[in-house]
C-alpha cells in the first residue's frame, strides 16, 4: 500500500465548486461596488461641503466690500449663522500676519500651528479650491481658500472659510452603517441564489452519472431526464442519442447471436441427415447386408446423391458468407437478356421435360441488362428451378423488360403458391415451404437467400408475389448503370 493511499483525501465535489466560485464572485463584485459608492459618496460629501463653504464665502466677501474696515456689525446676524453650520473664517494679509477674524473662532484654531497650516497654502492654492488641516487642531477641518479686498485697501487679503470635518464624517458613518446593513442582506440573497443555482447544475450531473451507471451495468434502455437549454442539456441529449444507439447495438448483436445460434443449429442438421443416411449404407455395405448387385448400385446412387447435396450445401455456406464479407467482385457488363434466358432453358430443360412444363419467354432481341454474367446466371436459374420444384403442371414464364432506369425481370409460375406466412419466410436461409420434397429433391433451403444477397449485392430489388393455388412470380429489377459511379460523375 502507497503512502498516498492513507492520506485522507477531501472531496471537494462539483457543488461546492460552484457554489463557492459563484458566491465569492458575488462578494468580489459587492465589496467592489461598496468601497466605489463609499468613495462617490465620501467625495460627493467633500464636494458638497466644497460648495457650502464656497458660497460663504462669496457672502462675507459681499459684506467686507460694503463695510470697510469694521465689518463686525453688519457680519453678527450672518455670523450666527456660520456658528448653527459650525463655520468660521479668517482673514490674513500677504505677509501672513492676521487682517481679521471671526471673533467666535473656537480657541483651537487659534494656534500657531493651525495658522502656520494656512500661511502654507496662500501661494498654491487655487481660487475657491478647498483642502483639510489636520495639524494644530483637534479634529480635521475643511477649508476654502479665497482672495478678497477690505473696501478702503488695495492690498489683496487672503480668506480662508472652514468647517470640521466631524459633520462629514457623520455623515459618512451614517452611511457605512446603513452600507453594512445592505451587505448582510446581499450576502443572504447571493448565499440562497448560488445555493440554489449550483444545486440545479449539480442534480443534472448527478442525473447523467446515475444514467452512465445504469448503461455501465448493463441496462441500456435508461435515459436521462435533464431537460436544460445550455451546453449541460445538449450533453444530455447527445448522451441519450448515445445510449440509444448503444441500445439498438445491443438489440442487433442480440438478433445475430439468436441467428448465429439457428445457424448453427440449421447447419448441423442439413449436415447430419445426409451423413447419417451415408453412415448407414457404408456400415451395411461393410457387414455384407447388401447381397443382390443392384440394391448395391442402388445404394451407391444414394450415397453419390447424398454427397453431391453435401457438396451443394458447402458451396451455398461459402457463397453466402463471400456475399455477406463483401469478397465478390462483380464484374458488370451488358448482356443480351433474352440469350440468358435460351441458356437457363437450355440448362435446365432435362428437369422441365421431366415434369412436362412449358417455359414460355418474352422478352426484346435487344433488351440487354447491366450485371455480372455468372451471378446473373446464378440468380435466374435458382429462380427457375424453385419454379420447376413446386409447380407440378402449367408454365413458367420468363419476362424481360425496361423503365427508365430499371432492367426488370420477372419470373413467373403456375404452382401451388404460397400464403403470406410462407412468403414473409422464404428469403430466410435453410427455409423450405415443402420440407418433404425438398429432402427428396436434395434441396438445401438456402438457394432464395443467396439470390435475395446476389441481387441486393447489384445494388438491385427482389420483390415476390404469390397466390395459393394459382402460382408464385418473382420480380427483379436491376439498374441499368452502376448507381455509385453514377452518383460520384454527378457530384464531379
Amino acid at each position: 500500500m502507497k503512502l498516498s493511499d492513507l492520506r485522507p483525501r477531501f472531496r471537494f465535489t462539483f457543488f461546492q465548486r460552484q457554489f463557492l466560485s459563484h458566491l465569492l464572485l458575488s462578494m468580489l463584485i459587492l465589496v467592489l461596488l461598496a468601497a466605489g459608492f463609499t468613495y462617490y459618496m465620501k467625495q460627493q460629501t467633500f464636494n458638497n461641503e466644497t460648495e457650502e463653504l464656497t458660497s460663504v464665502s462669496k457672502g462675507i466677501v459681499r459684506l467686507f466690500a460694503k463695510e470697510g474696515e469694521d465689518p463686525t456689525s453688519a457680519l453678527q446676524a450672518y455670523r450666527n449663522l456660520l456658528a448653527e453650520r459650525r463655520t468660521s473664517f479668517i482673514l490674513l494679509d500677504q505677509a501672513g500676519e492676521i487682517a481679521y477674524r471671526d471673533p467666535k473662532m473656537p480657541g483651537a484654531l487659534r494656534t500657531k500651528a493651525f495658522l502656520d497650516e494656512l500661511r502654507s497654502h496662500m501661494s498654491n492654492t487655487k481660487e475657491n479650491e478647498s483642502f483639510i488641516v489636520e495639524r494644530g487642531a483637534e479634529e480635521p477641518w475643511v477649508v476654502v481658500y479665497r482672495q478678497t479686498k477690505l473696501k478702503p485697501q488695495k492690498n489683496e487679503l487672503h480668506l480662508f472659510i472652514f468647517s470640521p470635518l466631524h459633520g462629514i464624517q457623520e455623515t459618512m458613518d451614517t452611511l457605512n452603517q446603513a452600507l453594512i446593513y445592505m451587505i448582510v442582506v446581499i450576502f443572504v440573497l447571493a448565499v440562497a441564489v448560488s445555493w440554489l443555482f449550483s444545486r440545479s447544475m449539480s442534480a443534472s450531473i448527478l442525473s447523467l452519472r446515475r444514467t452512465t451507471r445504469q448503461i455501465a451495468a448493463g441496462d441500456y434502455a435508461a435515459r436521462s431526464t435533464v431537460h436544460r437549454s445550455d451546453e449541460l442539456g445538449e450533453l444530455a441529449g447527445d448522451f441519450n442519442s448515445m445510449a440509444q444507439q448503444l441500445e439498438l447495438a445491443l438489440h442487433k448483436l442480440q438478433q445475430f447471436e439468436t441467428r448465429r445460434r439457428h445457424f448453427i443449429m440449421d447447419v448441423t442438421h442439413e449436415l447430419r441427415t445426409p451423413l447419417t443416411s451415408i453412415r448407414g449404407i457404408i456400415e451395411g455395405l461393410k457387414n455384407d447386408l447388401v447381397h443382390s448387385p443392384e440394391e448395391r448400385a442402388n445404394y451407391y446412387g444414394i450415397i453419390e446423391k447424398e454427397t453431391f447435396r453435401l457438396i451443394r450445401l458447402i458451396n451455398g455456406l461459402l457463397d453466402m458468407e463471400k456475399i455477406e464479407s463483401g469478397l465478390i467482385t462483380l464484374n458488370k457488363k451488358r448482356t443480351p437478356l433474352k440469350e440468358l434466358f435460351e441458356i437457363v432453358h437450355e440448362s435446365l430443360e432435362v428437369l422441365i421435360e421431366e415434369k412436362r412444363l412449358h417455359i414460355l419467354i418474352e422478352c426484346e432481341p435487344d433488351l440487354q441488362v447491366y450485371a455480372d454474367y455468372d451471378r446473373l446466371m446464378q440468380i435466374l436459374i435458382n429462380l427457375v428451378k424453385n419454379s420447376i420444384q413446386f409447380t407440378a403442371y402449367g408454365t413458367i414464364r420468363l419476362t424481360g423488360s425496361e423503365t427508365e432506369t430499371h432492367t426488370v425481370i420477372v419470373i413467373a409460375d403456375t404452382g401451388r403458391g404460397m400464403s403470406q406466412e410462407e412468403l414473409a419466410l422464404i428469403w430466410e436461409r435453410f427455409y423450405k415451404a415443402d420440407p418433404s420434397r425438398s429432402k427428396s429433391n436434395s434441396e438445401t433451403g438456402l438457394g432464395l437467400s443467396i439470390v435475395k444477397q446476389l441481387v441486393e449485392a447489384h445494388a438491385g430489388t427482389i420483390e415476390a408475389d404469390s397466390t395459393p393455388g394459382i402460382g408464385t412470380s418473382f420480380t427483379i429489377a436491376l439498374p441499368k448503370t452502376d448507381q455509385a459511379a453514377s452518383k460520384d460523375d454527378e457530384a464531379g
